[in-house]
């Protein structure tokens, strides 16, 4: 999980300037495009999302990392887009999983788009589904599992954000300038009716605010994100990332066809 291999899917990571490759697809749809002979080969492969959401959630995780020491803004602004990809990247995993694992009668239950499970739902039941049903007991009190229904409800929190009264945010300034940070439990003043539990989620330290969300918070949120796939792996009996199976991207060649008489 930790490799950060983009496999298969490199080719297609963006650059930091993909408008010529845009402008060669243009060209070539046009007529205008290079001739590009008779060596030509299309090649076709198998996209998993989880792998590709995964893969971005860490590219973006670790420019947060570099960009703090020049802008907290700016990492936070990144940190976010992390964190977001982090848990796509879970509900992908869950849908691709119960498609390719689960029992064809049964995986409506979990990869319905016209009925969409709550994804904490989705993780429990998927085991289930599967042709052999659940490999291990599921304590819901056990982690990793409240830190990753904390990780969840912070993006349902962004997502569903509530009346004005659930949106408040609070912040630490020294009074000497405009700067402000934003305020940690530990700094909150004798008499301000403020808790911690309003500012950070118990189990992870997660910061309600999004625009508290530091690098280190990443760093959580991945551990969190690691430690359920390995808990959920392990109730299937490690069918569920088995050789890989969730992150690859087989690649072949489907034109020109082979022609059978040069293997004679």
């Amino acid at each position: 999980m930790r490799d950060g291999d983009p496999g298969p899917g490199a080719p297609r990571r963006p650059g930091p300037d993909p408008a010529p490759a845009v402008a060669d697809r243009q060209g070539a749809r046009n007529g205008r495009g290079p001739d590009l002979g008779t060596e030509a080969r299309v090649l076709e492969t198998e996209v998993s999302p989880f792998h590709c959401l995964y893969q971005d959630a860490l590219h973006f995780h670790s420019q947060s990392q570099l960009r703090l020491a020049r802008s907290e803004n700016e990492a936070s602004r990144l940190a976010r887009g992390a964190l977001l990809l982090y848990v796509a990247s879970a509900e992908a995993l869950a849908h691709q999983a119960a498609v390719e694992l689960g029992r064809p009668e049964l995986v409506a239950l979990v990869a319905d788009p016209n009925r969409p499970l709550p994804l904490a739902d989705a993780w429990r039941l998927l085991p289930a589904i599967a042709g052999d049903g659940p490999a291990g007991p599921f304590d819901p009190e056990a982690a990793p599992w409240p830190q990753f229904a904390e990780l969840l409800a912070l993006r349902t929190s962004w997502a569903y954000p509530g009346p004005a009264s659930r949106r408040r945010a609070y912040y630490l300034s020294n009074g000497r300038d405009a700067s402000f940070e934003p305020l940690e439990p530990h700094q909150i003043p004798p008499g301000l009716a403020v808790t911690p539990d309003l500012l950070h989620f118990p189990r992870t330290g997660l910061p309600r605010d999004p625009y508290a969300l530091r690098p280190r918070h990443l760093d959580t949120a991945r551990g969190v994100l690691d430690a359920a796939i390995e808990a959920l792996d392990r109730r299937f009996g490690g069918a569920l990332v088995r050789d890989g199976r969730h992150r690859k991207e087989p690649v072949r060649v489907v034109f020109p066809k082979a022609d059978p008489s040069r293997g004679r």
